[in-house]
């Protein structure tokens, strides 16, 4: 079979299934699958398909078609400069997650023991040793499987020695504190909301890593009451919140005594990031 007819039959059923806009994803596909550099795919017209890569092709755009997402499928994700593999049991790293490292390096935070509550992959931890080889990293998951996978991903990315990691909930395992800095991105979406979100998030990223219980604000609570007693006076804490949660999370920093406050947009000018600390000077507004 010829690629580009290929090409063409699975761009028509993407688009009746609603997936417009389909061909970069599928020439993207052939890449990794089937080692086609993307140049020769488009200057060349007359490639014919062995039958086995044929096979592998049409076995990975059905999964496509069924919105399997395209990191899932190759079970790997790029964030920032850094490249991760995935499993089942971890959220898929967004690109708006990479902004916490931005607001970070924006505020000149220098910090030298970093906590991350629910690492997930690893993300966001190897991202920050790599803007600050300096520092050290204490990484936690409620999920063994993620854990394992995110030490890998520590080890590919040359950093395993600067981070340490622990399977415990939130702050579970911790009676003190020296950090000075703790980053989380907690599950934040309504339950009721979930069944409404797009078949490649429903289906796919893991549901405790998505369900923020009926107000989408458990886990904040969870976490910040937590926090409380084990804060240095200039720790600084860092969350991504949802689009309309930038304002409540703050009321909770402030409920629980920790008192400077201030909120960050994402690329689509919503507040989606709360950093707050004791120390006044430690933010500038």
């Amino acid at each position: 079979m010829k690629l580009n007819k290929l090409i063409k039959f699975y761009i028509k059923k993407f688009n009746k299934v609603g997936m417009y806009n389909p061909l970069n994803e599928i020439r993207y596909l052939i890449t990794e699958k089937i080692n086609l550099p993307l140049i020769k795919q488009i200057t060349e017209d007359n490639i014919i398909l062995e039958n086995k890569e044929e096979i592998k092709l049409k076995n990975i755009l059905n999964r496509r078609l069924k919105r399997e997402p395209v990191d899932r499928i190759l079970n790997k994700k790029e964030f920032r400069d850094i490249k991760l593999n995935l499993n089942k049991y971890t959220f898929s790293p967004r690109p708006e997650t990479e902004i916490l490292s931005d607001i970070i390096v924006e505020n000149k935070i220098t910090p030298k023991n970093i906590l991350e509550l629910g690492t997930g992959s690893g993300a966001l931890s190897i991202a920050l040793l790599k803007e600050f080889p300096n520092s050290k990293v204490i990484a936690t998951d409620i999920n063994v499987k993620a854990i394992e996978l995110a030490k890998k991903n520590a080890i590919k990315n040359k950093v395993i020695d600067q981070i340490s990691f622990i399977c415990c909930n939130w702050l579970d395992s911790f009676v003190n504190s020296d950090f000075d800095l703790i980053v989380a991105n907690p599950p934040y979406i309504k339950t009721e909301v979930i069944k409404d979100l797009d078949p490649e998030v429903k289906y796919h990223d893991p549901l405790i890593a998505l369900d923020g219980g009926k107000d989408g604000l458990v886990a904040y609570n969870k976490i910040i009451i937590a926090l409380k007693p084990l804060l240095k006076s200039d720790t600084i804490i860092l969350f991504e919140v949802g689009y309309d949660q930038g304002e409540k999370v703050s009321n909770l920093m402030r409920e629980n005594e920790i008192m400077y406050v201030k909120l960050f947009k994402d690329y689509s000018k919503k507040p989606r990031f709360v950093l707050a600390t004791n120390k006044k000077n430690l933010i500038s507004y």
